[in-house]
Formats: structure tokens, C-alpha cells, sequence
């Protein structure tokens, strides 16, 4: 049966700063495992598109879950030079109405990270990790703060192309310090995560040792590139859509040519569907699945309602 609301309810209005503050870990960390679970199972639904206009791209995802029942779309404009402008509208499933219009910026931010955290706890096994964040942005910021819930950081390797922005990550952060090159960053580390908009390779397979985990972050549209030559050979191969990562990840610069069923979905690592040999170099590559988005906004939607944070406007009066 068909369940249409006659009087639509009240759309809920959340700016930037109310929306970070309802995104919080370690419950978004949480939200997202789920997330990636039901993507892997075929419980959700995504769609991502982009439209080309001068000097920028606006980029269009949606996501959708079936529990909680909530609707995604995010719009985010990116230009060629700047950061982006985005907005998201989150609908109800059920009832076919909107039900909240919301900035994206932290969300998308925040739930990268929650996707890195996810990825490393399990797949970075226990013990203090030495990690190097090569990327200083938002991407990067909101990655280093959640993988802080799941993993033993023993020593923190920063860099940036903005030295101003590596040493500001370093001096908030405890154990960390910013360096001057790449490869000062990755010599010895346990843990890499790459969240740059970099269009030329950053490093290689020669900088990294034989059982790292790469967490590739930065690569979500064709064009993008972090990881070089040697990298991902001989890698065992995990992203959070396997599909999506062969054609706009890193995953599409795969030797012998981009091939989805060369890695593992992480919901399906997660679910216990499927498990790797381990042994060797390890390489996530995460574009950003719309159900993550999907996760978050029903996240920050169940604790706007709780605590009564944003306007309520009647968008039909």
C-alpha cells in the first residue's frame, strides 16, 4: 500500500554548525559499518552522476536505506580552485515526503572518516600503529579524529603541500609531527592514509614496507590519483564498492586493467562473508558510497528530532 501524507510535515533546517555538532564518534563509526554491511547485501541503494559546467562539477549522490528508512541527496558544486558548496535534502521513504534540507560539508568530511576508521579497525589488526597522513584538509582532519577511536596511535607522521596546515594538525594532535616530504611520512609506517586531491601518484610501491595499510581516501573521481607504480601489485585489495572503485578509484590504474572481482567489498569483510589471506600489503580504496551519506543524515536526523536542534519551515504553506 502506498503511504502519502495529505498534510506534509515540517522540513527541518540544519546549517554547518549544528550539523557538526550532531556528528559524533564513536555512533557515526557505528552508523557507517552498519552502512557498508547493507551495501555489500543489496539492503540499500545508491546513485552517483555529475553535471560539467564552467570551471566546475556538481557532484550528485544518493543514497537510501531501508533501516532506518531515510533517503539521501547530496549536491555538492566543486570548482576547479576552492572548496565546495553542497547542501543535502533527506526525504522519508515511506510517507514520499521531504523531511530535512542540511549542509553537507562536515558531513562529507566526517563520513570519509568514519569509512577509514571502519576500514582500519578491521583490517589493521591490534597494537600501537604508526601512522602517516599524507593530506591536511577536512578529509584528512575528521580521518585522523576517528581512526583516534579504533586504533593505538604510537606516532603521527603529517604531510602536507601546505606546511602551514601539516604543523597545525601536528600541534593539536598528540604523538604527531608534520615532515617535510612524502616519504619522510610513509619510512617505517604501519598505517598510510592517503585524503589529497592529488592528480599525479604521491608514492609508490618501493616507499612502503611489505605489510602497510594503505587507506586511499583521496581518489573518488575519474582523473584522481594517490597511489604509483607498485602499490597496489601483489596487494590484497579491499573498497568500500568494489564496482565504483575499478572505474573512479585508485582500483582503476590496477595492473592489467581495472577488474572489480580483484577486490573484496569491506561489508562483506565485515559481515564475515568473505575473509582475506593476509600476509601481505594491504590497500583500501574508498570513493564514498551515497549509503554512507545515507547513514549519517539518518544519524543526525534521530538526534536533531531528540534534541530538538534546527528550525522547523513549511516549505507547503
Amino acid at each position: 500500500m502506498v503511504n502519502v501524507t495529505s498534510n506534509p510535515p515540517l522540513v527541518r533546517l540544519l546549517t554547518r554548525s549544528q550539523v557538526r555538532s550532531l556528528l559524533r564518534w564513536p555512533e557515526l563509526i557505528e552508523a557507517i559499518a552498519q552502512a557498508l554491511i547493507d551495501a555489500s547485501s543489496g539492503e540499500s541503494a545508491a546513485a552517483a552522476s555529475q553535471l560539467h559546467v564552467p570551471g566546475a562539477a556538481l557532484h550528485l549522490k544518493s543514497g537510501a536505506l531501508v533501516r532506518p528508512p531515510v533517503l539521501s541527496v547530496k549536491a555538492n558544486l566543486r570548482p576547479e580552485a576552492g572548496g565546495a558548496a553542497g547542501l543535502v535534502v533527506a526525504f522519508d521513504p515511506d510517507h514520499y515526503t521531504v523531511r530535512a534540507v542540511l549542509d553537507s560539508a562536515d558531513i562529507t568530511a566526517m563520513r570519509t572518516g568514519a569509512i577509514a576508521a571502519v576500514a582500519a579497525r578491521q583490517l589493521a589488526g591490534p597494537g600501537p600503529r604508526r601512522l602517516a597522513l599524507l593530506g591536511a584538509g577536512p578529509v584528512a582532519r575528521q580521518s585522523l579524529a576517528a581512526l583516534a577511536q579504533v586504533v593505538e596511535l604510537e606516532q603521527v607522521r603529517v604531510w602536507s603541500r601546505d606546511q602551514g596546515r601539516s604543523e597545525k594538525i601536528s600541534s593539536g594532535t598528540a604523538r604527531a609531527i608534520a615532515v617535510g616530504s612524502v616519504q619522510q611520512a610513509v619510512a617505517g609506517a604501519d598505517l598510510v592514509l592517503t585524503a589529497t586531491p592529488a592528480r599525479e601518484p604521491l608514492l609508490t610501491g618501493a616507499d612502503l614496507g611489505d605489510h602497510v595499510l594503505v587507506l586511499a581516501m583521496g581518489a573518488d573521481t575519474r582523473g584522481k590519483r594517490e597511489l604509483g607504480d607498485g602499490v597496489l601489485d601483489h596487494a590484497e585489495l579491499v573498497a568500500d564498492v568494489p564496482a565504483e572503485a575499478a572505474e573512479v578509484g585508485e582500483l582503476a590504474y590496477l595492473p592489467g586493467g581495472p577488474d572489480p572481482a580483484r577486490s573484496v567489498a569491506l561489508g562483506d569483510l565485515l559481515a564475515g562473508r568473505r575473509q582475506l589471506p593476509g600476509g601481505r600489503r594491504i590497500v583500501f580504496d574508498s570513493v564514498g558510497t551515497a549509503v554512507a551519506d545515507a547513514a549519517a543524515v539518518a544519524l543526525i536526523l534521530a538526534t536533531a528530532e531528540h534534541e530538538q536542534v534546527g528550525a522547523l519551515l513549511d516549505f507547503a504553506g
